[in-house]
């Protein structure tokens, strides 16, 4: 057939198609009727054009990045995405990937400028949106405009929960400000109790399985690992972790609302902490719980991941166990990797001159 057709379009069946390869795939588009003429053929393919050219605006780059890559993180890295991509889709959200440069970058950088861990989130977050766009072809290779803008460093978070606070959280995440019992406490304090004992992240605990309970202990395979060392960590059972696996099991009634009476707290066939529901517990919902509890307690900057770090500096300080298991516990590739992340929990001691 003689070739007098613009690039990938072609004539078949009486009709004019504009051919996309997509990987060893081809999409067939129908732009007209041969006898509609050239000018509709011209017409229809250059709306085609219009709305491909599209594709590398950045909030509609964001949202082909969360369906391709996002889509693959645990729920937790799903929620910060979508934080991050809403502040990327509104800050730039008439640029095109090509039309970002660093001072640019540095510009919507500005805004966190005085909270390095959020700087640095946003700046990552920016950085892989703009990889993503060099992949698809939006960008040209190695023309990533976040590179040139560094880091902020960020000061080694030191704050310990003390064995007397944890015991004030509890209480505040199982009683309401009025005395009664929430609905919720049973499942959060157990929850608490499990990040302690274990040391595991949050976002490992909320997707513990009922099949990761074994006769040895409960074995986690952290997420944050599982494309690096893929490490798997069997946390042996103490009288302790059973009584909480116990208490998961044979939750008591939930307390009712409006003076209707209790009723039976059901139990996730799949999940360990589940909702009153019975559906796995979210990380919106535990943060939310843990916030309230916290601050019912009177408790000032605790988070939930420090009960992590307070798991793995107290068994650092029991001499006979050590960094040893605090780094088998964590999860760590190496001893300096832990006792990096434990050394700024605890103070050195020392004797005074005289």
């Amino acid at each position: 057939m003689k070739r007098d057709l613009p690039p990938r379009v072609y004539e078949k069946s009486g009709s004019y198609y504009h051919v996309a390869a997509d990987g060893k795939s081809r999409t067939w588009t129908k732009l007209c009727r041969v006898r509609d003429g050239r000018s509709a053929m011209y017409m229809a393919l250059a709306k085609i054009e219009t709305d491909k050219s599209l594709d590398d605006m950045i909030p509609k780059l964001c949202a082909a990045w969360m369906t391709e890559i996002g889509s693959k993180h645990t729920a937790k890295t799903q929620a910060d995405d979508r934080t991050h991509n809403k502040a990327i889709s509104e800050a730039f959200a008439e640029f095109r990937a090509r039309e970002v440069t660093p001072p640019i970058v540095i510009d919507f950088l500005d805004t966190w400028d005085l909270q390095p861990r959020s700087y640095n989130a946003y700046r990552a977050a920016l950085r892989e949106r703009l990889r993503f766009a060099e992949v698809k072809g939006f960008r040209p290779a190695g023309s990533n405009p976040v590179d040139p803008v560094k880091t902020k460093k960020v000061k080694a978070r030191t704050r310990y929960i003390t064995d007397s606070e944890l015991r004030r959280i509890k209480v505040a995440a199982c009683y309401g400000d009025d005395g009664k019992r929430t609905r919720s406490g049973h499942t959060i304090c157990s929850l608490i109790d499990m990040a302690y004992l274990t040391g595991q992240r949050i976002s490992d605990l909320l997707t513990l399985e009922w099949s990761q309970i074994r006769k040895e202990g409960i074995l986690f395979e952290p997420a944050k690992t599982e494309d690096s060392t893929a490490v798997r960590i069997l946390i042996e059972w103490t009288p302790k972790l059973k009584a909480v696996i116990e208490r998961l099991k044979h939750p008591p009634p939930v307390p009712g609302q409006k003076g209707k009476p209790g009723k039976a707290k059901p139990v996730s066939m799949r999940y360990v902490f589940s909702t009153l529901k019975g559906e796995p517990y979210t990380y919106d919902g535990a943060s939310t719980a843990w916030t309230r509890a916290r601050e019912r307690a009177e408790v000032k900057n605790a988070h939930f991941h420090d009960l992590r770090a307070k798991a793995l500096t107290d068994i650092d300080g029991v001499t006979d166990r050590g960094i040893g298991q605090a780094q088998t516990m964590g999860g760590h590739s190496t001893q300096t990797q832990t006792a990096d992340y434990v050394r700024h929990k605890r103070a050195k001691k020392t004797s005074a001159t005289r």
